[in-house]
């Protein structure tokens, strides 16, 4: 059968659903803690492509930034909640005809100063 087709404004409402509710659950499961903690969160279709799976794990250590994830910093003594971040999914790329351009800015780019952030 393959995997289904997500149709455009179908997307956003199930994952708000999902989200909201695993969110209050993990919180709720969480409440005990002392120390801050973070919660990572991603979401993804079953290989059946007809059902969303959510997942929200709780950790000690800020876990590392991958994407297709969401992640929050909680302090259940100050009652905060602070975003750290929300990556997108990586979609994949569809070959593209360069025409020599990735050769020209190789060659432009040989003088240019390295940035670190």
């Amino acid at each position: 059968m393959g995997l289904r087709t997500v149709q455009i404004g179908e997307i956003i409402p199930m994952m708000t659903e999902e989200f909201e509710k695993g969110f209050e659950a993990c919180i709720a499961k969480n409440k005990h803690r002392r120390e801050p903690y973070f919660i990572l969160f991603t979401a993804d279709w079953f290989a059946n492509g007809t059902q969303l799976r959510t997942v929200f794990r709780a950790s000690d250590k800020q876990p590392l930034m991958m994407l297709s994830t969401m992640c929050w910093r909680i302090d259940n003594k100050s009652g905060e909640c602070r975003e750290l971040w929300v990556l997108p999914k990586d979609a994949p790329i569809q070959p593209v005809k360069t025409d020599g351009v990735i050769e020209r800015i190789g060659i432009d780019g040989r003088k240019m100063p390295l940035i670190y952030g």
